[in-house]
């Protein structure tokens, strides 16, 4: 709660501030924010004072009027209103779409809860498979996941089990959110009450409760109101060890104040401990939350001259290392008990371990191709920046301008663009304006008539109105001559094409990506490109780096292209060597990807069967561009040659600095990091770049 009204605070500074400097916008949006978030808190007088505010605005948006009615209808919910809620809600259905989808799948998440609450089972059940297909194809995993847990519910509710099945048997290996295994553990516990089972729910229902009251920032109200509904009767029971309670140590890994909560559950409820304590250890004091056979300050005073056997540590939280302090029985039973759930958290911590260190790389360095379209790999600041700034302009119906040098992959960023729009299902033409003669450009592009002109024998209907209703690519638009430059204005300016031989023109509905490696700016400064063409195109510009500013992506996309190429040229398991791989990352390839595709291609054909690619296999320029010498590892200085590249001598000197750095640290990246005073990250990148593995 304290970031809640950290947050209540933050907006009041800036409605203050809005209203001062009469930014009615801002003002609309602190009143938003203010409502909801009072409503968190419960202050429902606050809320509805807030909303006034904001209805109070003339500027409020599709988007704004979403969230108002979002609001209104918790507030009314919150005051028992349910019928008057549904109302609110389901008058979503007469607004105009909001630009952001977020927005109306909350609005429909809202109607679910408000018909759950009326057993309007049926009805939830509809809107919620629904929200979950819209929530999937907008990519919002978390409304996709609250959606399909409130159709479990609602199985629950009316005693089905199908969906229950589904969610118990998933595959996909992601880690819950609290939230969400709590939900799970709720949704549990309802179907075992209505089984007949009170025993089994209640120890389910413990299980959520220990979940949610450890996560932070929880929803409190959807809390109470989801553990209100197994009201069973007398206290949680403590829960056997049991499979499900396995799969949810491992669940509750990354969390260790509430994986300790969980593994001191499952051991109180197998009776196997003499003693048992679940403490947490500061700088300066030790503390005991949870004793069973001790009293506090015996479990404290226990922990000091403990054996490293009694102890399971579970991990930091909050500056606190949270350790189970366990004494078991005297039978073989209680210690083999004993030892299989230490066992259990051990593996469950490991597999975290694994889990955050794969999303850490990710998150440095998230490789991915474009929209599946492995010719291209992006991983490097650049390629990631550019990719996200395409899919999120690819739903603006406004001309772009790719530019990039020759090989860079300029076509496969405006399919990436067409397949993220809304006219993905719509076709895309690429049109290449320097592969058509120059006096049968006008009929390609724009189609023509019958007869129209000497050998007109059928009609055309021109590319552009072969790509109606989706996406045409124009690439080289430089080449594109001046006679027709008008023409093309005019259809951009106003849809309209005329083809030749038609006595009138026809509209067309059509985005337009325009390519080039060409300086447009040079070509319009010498009269062969028209200016205002230029800027009609130039609307949304991106430039594509060449391969030279994205090294990294090199390494992978030699991994890619000889993968794919030793299939093709059935040359079996080809692996390439170290220096091979490092002529190529240093190599300039004013050619780009298509270049060095190529270059994978001929060294695949000249290489024998399951063999290793080394640089005599190169061409002979690629050879001829690295002039480095080896720097000696047993002396603490590198001599470097002064009659190379620049960048070959730096990129030779980082990289022996680092081994140097690496083995003085025994594979420790962190103190290698130190030593070279850089970040961790810093090394991380740099050694992503050249193709290397960080050390596990």
């Amino acid at each position: 709660m304290g970031s809640v009204r950290e947050a209540v605070e933050r907006a009041t500074a800036g409605g203050s501030a809005a209203s001062q400097s009469g930014w009615s916008r801002g003002k609309l949006v602190a009143a938003c924010n203010l409502a909801y978030l009072n409503l968190v808190l419960g202050d429902t007088d606050e809320t509805e004072l807030q909303l006034k505010v904001a209805a109070d605005e003339d500027t409020v948006g599709n988007s704004y009027g979403l969230v108002l009615l979002d609001t209104r209808a918790q507030l009314a919910m919150k005051r028992g209103h349910l019928k008057e809620a549904e109302e609110l809600l389901r008058s979503q259905e007469t607004l105009p779409p909001a630009a952001t989808p977020w927005y109306a799948l909350s609005v429909s998440y809202t109607l679910v809860r408000a018909l759950l609450l009326q057993n309007k089972i049926s009805a939830a059940k509809e809107v919620a498979l629904e929200g979950e297909s819209r929530a999937r194809k907008a990519r919002y995993d978390s409304f996709a996941e609250a959606f399909r847990l409130s159709i479990v519910e609602a199985d629950a509710v009316s005693s089905g089990v199908s969906s229950i099945l589904e969610m118990l048997a998933r595959q996909d290996g992601t880690p819950r959110s609290l939230e969400t295994c709590s939900a799970v553990s709720v949704i549990l516990a309802t179907w075992y009450r209505r089984a007949g089972k009170p025993r089994r729910a209640q120890i389910v229902l413990g299980r959520a409760q220990r979940t949610l009251m450890g996560a932070a920032n929880v929803n409190l109200e959807l809390a109470a109101e989801h553990l209100a509904k197994v009201s069973i009767g007398g206290p949680t029971a403590s829960a056997p060890a049991t499979l499900d309670s396995a799969v949810a140590l491992l669940e509750l890994a990354g969390h260790p104040h509430i994986l300790g909560r969980e593994a001191f559950a499952i051991l109180d409820g197998t009776g196997c401990c003499a003693q048992l304590a679940l403490l947490t250890v500061g700088p300066t004091i030790a503390r005991a939350v949870a004793v069973a056979g001790w009293t506090e300050a015996e479990a404290v005073t226990a922990l000091a001259s403990a054996k490293p056997e009694e102890i399971t540590l579970l991990g930091p939280h909050r500056d606190d290392s949270w350790q189970l302090l366990v004494r078991p029985g005297p039978d073989l039973d209680d210690h083999c008990t004993v030892a299989a759930v230490r066992q259990l958290v051990d593996i469950a911590r490991t597999l975290d371990r694994y889990r955050r260190d794969e999303q850490e790389r990710n998150a440095l360095w998230p490789a991915e191709s474009l929209d599946g379209d492995p010719e291209s790999i992006w991983i490097s600041e650049q390629s990631i920046e550019l990719l996200s700034n395409a899919r999120r302009i690819a739903s603006n119906p406004s001309p772009v301008l790719i530019t990039g040098e020759t090989g860079t992959g300029k076509e496969m960023l405006a399919r990436a663009i067409h397949r993220a729009s809304q006219r993905a299902e719509r076709p895309l033409q690429a049109f290449n304006c320097s592969a058509v003669p120059r006096d049968m450009l006008e009929s390609q592009l724009f189609g023509h008539k019958r007869g129209a002109f000497t050998g007109a024998d059928t009609a055309s209907p021109g590319v552009i109105r072969a790509a109606a209703g989706g996406t045409l690519f124009l690439d080289e638009i430089a080449e594109l001559n001046l006679e027709l430059q008008p023409k093309l204005l005019r259809f951009l300016d106003r849809q309209e094409i005329h083809p030749l031989g038609e006595p009138h023109p026809i509209t067309v509905d059509v985005r337009v990506i325009a390519a080039t490696n060409a300086d447009v700016e040079r070509l319009v400064a010498e009269g062969r490109f028209r200016e205002d063409l230029f800027h009609r195109l130039n609307v949304i510009p991106l430039r594509i780096p060449p391969l030279r500013e994205r090294r990294e992506e090199i390494p992978p996309l030699v991994e890619h292209y000889l993968r794919r190429v030793s299939v093709e040229q059935k040359k079996g398991n080809l692996s390439i060597s170290d220096e091979v791989l490092e002529y190529l990352v240093l190599y300039n390839w004013p050619g780009n990807i298509r270049q060095l595709a190529n270059e994978v291609r001929r060294m695949v054909a000249f290489a024998d069967r399951d063999s290793t690619l080394t640089p005599a296999l190169l061409s002979p320029e690629i050879l001829a561009s690295r002039r480095t010498i080896a720097a000696s590892s047993t002396e603490p200085e590198i001599r470097v040659r002064l009659d190379q590249p620049l960048p070959s001598a730096v990129d030779h000197l980082e990289q022996t600095m680092v081994r140097h750095a690496l083995e003085r640290s025994h594979g420790r990246v962190e103190e290698a990091a130190r030593l070279l005073g850089i970040s961790r990250k810093g090394l991380f990148l740099k050694r992503r770049r050249w193709g290397a593995r960080e050390a596990s």
